[in-house]
């Protein structure tokens, strides 16, 4: 499960090549498990990548992990919530499914070199490490902390207010429990709309019911015939979202109305820039192009907005990462060879058939030579007859 991840994005790339922009892109990773995305890559110097775990095994390896392309990136072991102190966290088996509220305590042992079980952590606000001098302003914030990240979302909202924010990907559900009547989604919507942050783009991981599986495990499906089927459907219901929020700039300015949160700066020319960036690598060059149009006399002074539109509407380069478009694209693939094979068949009956076809004819014109010399010796035997004739009877 996967927002889009554009791979091949011109515009950023242009951007980034020409320095159009003239400060850094600053993305806050909180639950940097694995690195941060690949996508910012891309930024090239500009990316200032600020990646946070509390398990310090994590950051241990990312410090001493080479970085590929980011400008900078900093990492922390250090939890983020509404405050600043310590607290237990519960390292589980899945390393990745980590948290504050994990129901498995009496895990023991290690898991690819982290320590499993319990185990006290630093934890602080992001408000905090803002006053204190830590932290840049912020353009993007990255949130996948297994049910705590409306904690962190509290402990931060005077510095995504600061930070004028751009963008927010975070990993949710519509599940209610105790903790969450009204679902973690909903809690989680409402802070981030505080800072005018609206949902641009989901995704949803399903989970297929142990009854079902087990059914369809002893009565598998054959395999999809790529010549009269359709792909395999994912069956189950979504469970886990990775949700992205965006400033609607062009709205905002056109709706202003439509926003009960207090009114934001105007963006600047970096801002807007950066925004189109992030639609960008997030497969929304529609909304990129709609702020190039809309902020047109702010961005000209920067860039050739026409140029600008012209690399947002090329074709990218693969479709969005859904289990029915990944099965379509492997029928596809099939049909592809299988064309393939059928192609190289008809080009060797062809090559075959060129060949007889030459043999054919280079046998008749060595048909048509012999018929040419049999007619040569004939007429010149009946010259030789007609002269003996004319000689034998004095004619």
């Amino acid at each position: 499960m996967e927002l889009y991840d554009h791979q091949q994005p011109s515009f950023t790339r242009w951007v980034v090549t020409n320095k159009f922009l003239r400060e850094p892109f600053v993305i806050i990773d909180v639950g940097v498990q694995g690195g941060e995305h690949p996508r910012w890559q891309h930024l090239g110097e500009y990316a200032r990548v600020h990646g946070f775990d509390a398990i310090h095994e994590v950051i241990d390896r990312l410090n001493a992990a080479p970085h590929h392309g980011h400008g900078q990136a900093t990492y922390y072991a250090l939890a983020l919530g509404n405050e600043d102190g310590q607290r237990d966290f519960y390292v589980g088996a899945e390393t990745f499914s980590s948290s504050f509220y994990h129901t498995d305590r009496t895990r023991t042992g290690q898991q690819n070199g982290i320590a499993l079980g319990a185990r006290r952590v630093n934890i602080c606000r992001l408000d905090s490490l803002f006053a204190g001098g830590t932290l840049p302003l912020a353009d993007h914030i990255k949130l996948d902390c297994e049910g705590f990240e409306p904690e962190v979302l509290r402990g931060g909202k005077a510095y995504l207010a600061h930070s004028n924010i751009l963008c927010a990907t975070v990993e949710t559900s519509f599940g209610v429990s105790p903790l969450y009547p009204r679902t973690q989604f909903a809690e989680i919507s409402d802070l981030l709309l505080a800072h005018r942050l609206l949902v641009f783009d989901v995704i949803g991981d399903r989970a297929t019911r142990p009854g079902y599986a087990a059914a369809l495990n002893a009565n598998p499906w054959p395999p999809p015939d790529p010549m009269t089927d359709f792909p395999d459907i994912q069956v189950g219901q979504p469970r886990t979202f990775d949700f992205l929020f965006c400033r609607d700039f062009v709205r905002e300015h056109t709706n202003p109305d439509d926003y009960s949160a207090q009114s934001a700066a105007p963006p600047t020319p970096d801002k807007l820039i950066k925004a189109m960036i992030n639609f960008e690598l997030h497969g929304l060059m529609d909304c990129a192009v709609d702020i190039a149009e809309h902020f047109r006399t702010v961005l000209a002074p920067r860039f050739d907005v026409g140029e600008a539109i012209r690399l947002l509407v090329r074709r990218p380069p693969q479709p969005r990462n859904i289990p029915e478009i990944v099965n379509a694209l492997v029928m596809i693939d099939d049909l592809r060879q299988e064309a393939g094979r059928a192609l190289a068949q008809a080009h060797a009956a062809q090559r075959d058939c060129d060949t007889k076809v030459a043999a054919v004819e280079a046998e008749a014109a060595r048909e048509r030579e012999r018929l040419h010399s049999i007619r040569f010796v004939s007429k010149a035997l009946m010259r030789e007859l007609a002269a003996r004739v004319r000689t034998r009877f004095g004619r």
